[in-house]
């Protein structure tokens, strides 16, 4: 199968090269030159616009970080839309509100071409290993169009509804995530400040019922190095709190802890810590209180 991919980032590149791994051919397009001619010299043709993929591909996969962009990608001038045609697939992996998603599916409907709201969860390394856990949107028809697709780069794949749906399950794991970092930083924080050994912490907690993924992941790779180099950047974790609480506001339902852990991430980038890990709760804390969790 033709596959078109616009999104050559730490998530694009290594979903891109999985879909090559599985015998797709691809057409690719990025901002960055650089990346793109990488990636076509190991396999895969070039475009120089979201267009010129849509004109050579069956199916166009965008995986940008912020909804303005996917916009731009599939409706924008020189985007998608100029030269899609019926039977054609939309897939967006990127993180967006549910308002982004069906304004797509709305436009590729009336053009005869299937669209999927697919935003992924696992990291890089769930990326690259095809390990992701894909939150999807969309009709039926849709899904059933693209759910071999999505089993290349997906070890958890499920279809929540309509389009939107997708967009809507993955900003429920970006509010937990941003809240339970800042619960992780204020235990530790605590620990430290009262004489705990951190790491005879971690390995306690990660047998008790406190264990969470977060706490898996950041404690032995970002906290203990002091190493804050993004996976995942603040800025991006704001955006995505930014889209829930819109979504919060427009249900009617409050999002109180949600709200508060926004606003302790505003105050991290204000310290210009917006290019580092959401970990970076922990920085923050630490420099607050006086203590040092990691190195």
């Amino acid at each position: 199968m033709q596959i078109g991919y616009i999104g050559l980032g730490k998530m694009g590149l290594p979903m891109a090269a999985n879909f090559r791994k599985a015998g797709h051919d691809l057409v690719v397009h990025n901002r960055s030159r650089a990346k793109v001619d990488a990636f076509a010299a190991e396999g895969g043709v070039t475009a120089t616009t979201p267009a010129q993929v849509s004109e050579n591909s069956e199916v166009i996969c965008v995986n940008v970080p912020t909804p303005e962009v996917s916009l731009e990608i599939f409706l924008g001038e020189n985007g998608a839309i100029e030269t899609a045609r019926e039977g054609q697939l939309w897939i967006d992996f990127g993180t967006n509100g549910p308002d982004t998603a069906r304004i797509c599916a709305e436009a590729a409907a009336d053009l005869g071409v299937s669209y999927l709201d697919a935003p992924v969860s696992g990291g890089p390394g769930g990326a690259e290993a095809g390990t992701l856990a894909v939150f999807v949107g969309g009709s039926e028809d849709s899904f059933a169009q693209g759910k071999d697709l999505l089993g290349i780069i997906g070890g958890k794949i499920e279809h929540f509804g309509p389009a939107g749906s997708g967009c809507i399950a993955k900003l429920t794991n970006q509010m937990i995530i941003a809240s339970v970092r800042a619960a992780n930083a204020e235990a530790f924080v605590l620990a430290v400040k009262n004489g705990l050994n951190p790491q005879q912490l971690f390995e306690t907690l990660m047998g008790a019922f406190a264990a969470n993924r977060c706490m898996e992941v950041d404690i032995p790779n970002l906290v203990l190095p002091g190493d804050y180099t993004a996976n995942f950047a603040v800025d991006l974790l704001l955006k995505d709190l930014g889209l829930a609480l819109e979504v919060g506001r427009q249900s009617g339902v409050p999002l109180i802890a949600t709200a508060q852990a926004d606003q302790l991430y505003q105050e991290i980038r204000s310290k210009g810590w917006g290019d580092l890990d959401a970990a970076a709760t922990f920085k923050r804390l630490e420099e607050i209180v006086g203590v040092k969790v990691g190195n």
